[in-house]
């Protein structure tokens, strides 16, 4: 199977903090938010009453992708025939709390943000006597809008990024061994060596091959867009953010 190995890494080098003042995007996302949000609670109810016919914990699709993903990486392990490295052993399980301690607040992050966003919502125009006194207001909110929103970002791509080095069956492996020799654990392997040690790692097949959780096949290229559509996502995983946070704590 082929993929596009920038899908991966794009934009890994940049700046995840660039969010341009733009109202034209805020507009976007006003939009996202109503569209989405109007989704969520129609498949939130729904879900609540089946949930309380057939009394099983269930999760949107989105939620089902995040969970499995938690549980590929708790089950990180090497193959049968090198369980004897303890050294190595040792590494994954360090590197596994790290990760889930990512998606941990991978869950927070959203309920941050869209908390800011329900904020901004309720607050109207038509209630300040100008469109500075408006935007005074805003202000501190808007700002932490966008301090939460690059939070999620940014832990999100480090999260994808953790979860393909050392699980993600799907990520090639010229890039698998590229990045892995740039760990501070590495420093001072020789590649053949490295090239060894990681293929006594167990790997597994996470719901999306690039993105882990988020499909980010489909993510668009340009920034903004880009933002948009991790806000989207963000809302679609709102419904399951208890149980999701609830689960990780397990």
């Amino acid at each position: 199977m082929m993929f596009n190995q920038n899908k991966f890494f794009r934009d890994m080098a940049k700046n995840p903090d660039m969010y341009p003042d733009d109202l034209e995007e805020k507009a976007k996302i006003k939009a996202i938010v109503l569209e989405e949000s109007n989704q969520v609670v129609v498949k939130n109810t729904k879900m609540k009453s089946f949930e309380s016919e057939n009394k099983r914990d269930l999760f949107t699709p989105a939620g089902e992708d995040f969970i499995k993903t938690v549980e590929l990486v708790r089950s990180a392990d090497l193959l049968p025939e090198f369980k004897d490295n303890a050294e190595e052993l040792k590494l994954i399980e360090k590197r596994r709390d790290l990760i889930l301690n990512y998606l941990a607040n991978i869950l927070e992050d959203v309920k941050s943000y869209l908390s800011q966003i329900n904020y901004l919502q309720l607050q109207k125009l038509a209630d300040y006597e100008d469109m500075s006194k408006y935007q005074e207001a805003i202000g501190p909110s808007d700002a932490l809008r966008r301090s939460y929103h690059n939070k999620l970002i940014s832990d999100i791509k480090i999260a994808m990024r953790l979860i393909n080095i050392n699980y993600n069956l799907d990520f090639p492996e010229s890039l698998r061994l590229k990045q892995e020799a740039m760990m501070p654990e590495r420093e001072g392997v020789s590649s053949e060596h490295l090239q060894e040690l990681m293929r006594q790692h167990k790997y597994e097949k996470f719901p999306h091959a690039a993105g882990v959780f988020i499909d980010f096949a489909k993510a668009p290229k340009d920034p903004s867009a880009e933002r948009l559509y991790i806000a989207s996502w963000a809302l679609r995983i709102y419904a399951d953010l208890t149980k999701l946070s609830n689960r990780i704590k397990e």
